[in-house]
């Protein structure tokens, strides 16, 4: 996906969009500001990844309230919402295989795959994913420079945003 594409995805739904459980507005500002510093080559790593806590942030307190607002999926989304240090923690190995995979959420007996992967749960939990794993590739981008890690946060946040309609 292109930067032009994700900013044009960050601005439609925005436009359909009226945040009111998660700071939707704000986690896409932070998403286009973080695609233009990617696009235009200004690579400021640690800039980046205080960007994505900032993310990460909004995602636990966005998967807070629905879990208040939403019973049902209140268990999925605490259980998301108080993980999301440990996810930050993970090698970009481990956080595919337990969040992206689901194998975490073994540990509360739900399989992720039985909800609807555009449903409010799964954008509220992918909220909370995208984020910690570019932070985890920002960091591997500081140690190594290989800008192969620069595309993977790209790759997450291009796929966030796309659940973020789903959120609203």
């Amino acid at each position: 996906m292109t930067y032009k594409t994700i900013l044009a995805a960050l601005f439609v739904t925005a436009a359909c969009s009226s945040a009111f459980a998660m700071e939707t507005d704000k986690f896409r500002s932070i998403v286009a500001d973080t695609v233009s510093q990617l696009a235009a080559g200004n690579v400021d790593a640690d800039a980046l990844i205080a960007m994505q806590v900032e993310l990460e942030k909004i995602g636990v307190d966005g998967a807070r309230e629905h879990a208040m607002e939403v019973p049902e999926d209140a268990q999925v989304l605490r259980y998301v919402a108080d993980s999301a240090d440990e996810m930050m923690a993970l090698s970009l190995d481990g956080i595919e295989a337990a969040w992206h995979d689901g194998e975490a959420f073994e540990a509360i007996g739900i399989d992720i795959e039985d909800y609807d992967h555009f449903s409010p749960v799964v954008g509220h939990v992918d909220a909370v994913v995208h984020p910690a794993t570019a932070i985890i590739a920002l960091r591997e981008y500081k140690k190594t420079e290989d800008k192969m890690y620069l595309l993977q946060v790209k790759d997450e946040l291009a796929e966030v945003v796309e659940h973020l309609a789903h959120i609203d």
